[in-house]
């Protein structure tokens, strides 16, 4: 982007995500503290709490880009919804181990 190019201002709608983002990670947080989650021993109970932070803090790091990068804000919007999807198979899968 050139210097004399005037950035574009931020719409309501990303504003909105912005502070659903903010949400999600500390909900995300709470997540990882809460001790009533399918944490089971060594690695394994950890990882739905890796995949549940990094869904939520990829859609806020996706929420905070400028207007100007609607490609990379797609991308992180994505590596999101990857994540939320590991994660929710993940809890299913640790549910059905005990």
């Amino acid at each position: 982007m050139e210097k004399n190019q005037e950035r574009l201002p931020v719409s309501t709608g990303m504003k909105i995500c912005r502070v659903v983002g903010i949400v999600l990670v500390l909900a995300a947080i709470c997540y990882i503290i809460w001790c009533g989650d399918f944490d089971h021993k060594g690695i394994v109970g950890y990882v739905d709490d890796c995949f549940v932070f990094m869904a939520a803090y990829m859609f806020t790091r996706g929420s905070f880009l400028r207007p100007e990068r609607r490609y990379i804000r797609r991308q992180f919007y994505m590596l999101s919804s990857l994540f939320a999807l590991l994660a929710l198979c993940w809890i299913i899968l640790l549910a059905f181990m005990k």
